[in-house]
């Protein structure tokens, strides 16, 4: 998937969203590939759970973080409303948090997110995985789903075609994948994500009357996630 610059430069000091942790969660540090930094993450497994979520933050050097609002609402609606059905894993790219290395220039972190999988798999072994991306984090787990085997489902939450090109050619996984665009989002708008959805013969819907940042409707954006990221039965 090719690189796309389309972006202002990133703030020098970029504000952060503070920790945030969602009942059930374990602090751990999570083994990189090999030759690749650990990295920071969060993980919640019951034993059990039929259904894990990989979550890919948003840009590292635009203030995303494992901690990002967006992915921390849908770490808690997933919790709330699957319980032990359902493990997740959020986890600090290269670079950010107490992650090793530096920035990867939205290569590296693919090896970030594919370690995530990983250790996913061990940690629910019987479950169906789910990758689910947000902006910078959608092109990341996109990428990563590719990579891998044995992924149920991609959802890509505001798709950041600012960044990445994601109708080069380049062939996505051969799993259902599910878009989530925002009606008001500046940096994709709801044509360019039907383009993805057409090329991708992916489903899409449409959040009413949000931004890019969801701002003011995270919960609703997650209600609106959980479905797709989580259904109630593993078909898709």
């Amino acid at each position: 998937m090719a690189k796309i610059a389309d972006l202002p430069p990133p703030p020098v000091d970029p504000e952060r969203s503070p920790p945030a942790s969602v009942a059930g969660e374990e602090l751990i540090v999570l083994p990189g590939l090999p030759g690749e930094p650990s990295l920071e993450a969060r993980i919640r497994a019951p034993l059990g759970a039929t259904r894990a979520v990989v979550l890919c933050h948003p840009h590292p050097l635009y203030g995303g973080t494992m901690h990002s609002a967006v992915i921390v609402a849908i770490a808690k609606v997933l919790a709330e409303q699957r319980g032990d059905s359902a493990a997740s894993i959020r986890f600090n790219y290269r670079g950010v948090g107490t992650s090793g290395g530096a920035y990867g220039h939205g290569v590296s972190e693919v090896a970030d997110a594919r370690a995530a999988i990983r250790e996913m798999r061990k940690r629910a072994p019987n479950a169906a995985l789910t990758v689910c991306g947000y902006s910078f984090g959608t092109g990341v787990g996109l990428k990563a789903a590719a990579l891998e085997d044995g992924i149920d489902r991609v959802v890509l939450v505001a798709p950041a075609v600012r960044i990445f090109n994601f109708l080069d050619g380049e062939p996505p996984p051969a799993v259902p994948i599910f878009i989530v665009a925002a009606e008001n989002d500046d940096y994709c708008d709801v044509a360019e994500a039907e383009q993805i959805a057409d090329a991708f013969n992916a489903q899409i819907q449409v959040v009413p009357g949000a931004d890019h940042f969801f701002l003011k409707g995270r919960r609703k954006l997650a209600e609106v996630v959980l479905p797709l990221i989580a259904p109630l039965t593993n078909r898709p």
